[in-house]
């Protein structure tokens, strides 16, 4: 059982990497805005200005390496921390996800407050409970 605790939090976390590594890739390899994005903005990609096109698309590189760094932290250091546990690694780590995605979370929801535009809110709140829940499984193993 206390094996099992110990896994736990590494497979939860791994859920959240591997979808942060998508959204890492869709970011930073973006040639426009997203779809959500531009029923936001309410404003087709090819009536933007192109010095606006790239100030917008320098923000979205910026989120991907957002996305990058969590997908980087939830899929490698839990592992380590598995074969080598270090008590600040256990927590530090994830909490800097946590704190990334809780800002995801904000930012998706007020977007969609303003403008009823299908942001990913939901999806990033999950994300945040998933890894709040891996935290807290983490305090019992």
């Amino acid at each position: 059982m206390n094996e099992m605790l110990k896994i736990t939090p590494i497979a939860l976390y791994f859920i959240v990497g591997a979808i942060s590594m998508k959204m890492a890739f869709k970011n930073l390899f973006a040639a426009k805005f997203l779809p959500f994005h531009e029923k936001a903005s309410v404003t087709p990609w090819n009536e933007i200005d192109n010095q606006l096109k790239a100030v917008i698309l320098s923000l979205l590189r910026l989120s991907g390496m957002g996305f990058l760094i969590t997908a980087l932290l939830m899929l490698v250091f839990p592992i380590v921390n598995y074969f080598n546990p270090n008590t600040f690694s256990k927590y530090a780590i994830p909490v800097m996800a946590l704190i990334y995605c809780s800002g995801l979370f904000a930012i998706n929801y007020r977007l969609y407050n303003k403008t009823k535009a299908k942001t990913p809110w939901k999806g990033s709140l999950y994300a945040l409970l998933i890894i709040l829940l891996g935290i807290i499984i983490s305090i019992f193993s």
